[in-house]
């Protein structure tokens, strides 16, 4: 049975099938989301409903790694952006980012800490 399974497998790389498609209640119809890597238990976790969909619509809401020792260290990543309004510059600015498992530095310093303006 596995060597039926595995001599059919197809010839496409799993984050060209699995795409990304995040629910949305004001969903973006020119949206153009990307491959995916990972399953359910990878770093790079996401979730399909087999049998049904290859989409991607499940993925943890965060990654971070803590350094409490040195708050200067600890890096973070979210699936789409910081911001949750459609258009804003950090709408989906850390997509790119989070399909290739990197992470950005949290700032705590509350002196680079600044207010931005939509």
């Amino acid at each position: 049975m596995e060597e039926t399974a595995a001599a059919s497998a197809p010839d496409t790389p799993w984050s060209e099938v699995h795409r990304l498609a995040p629910w949305s209640a004001l969903p973006d119809p020119d949206a153009e989301w990307p491959g995916v890597g990972g399953d359910h238990d990878r770093l790079n976790a996401t979730s399909t409903v087999p049998g049904f969909t290859d989409r991607t619509t499940g993925a943890p809401a965060a990654r971070y790694i803590w350094d409490l020792a040195r708050c200067e260290d600890i890096l973070w990543v979210v699936p789409l952006g910081a911001d949750g309004v459609a258009g804003s510059p950090h709408h989906r600015d850390q997509l790119p980012l989070r399909a290739r498992c990197e992470l950005v530095p949290v700032v705590t310093d509350w002196s680079r800490l600044t207010k931005e303006s939509a």
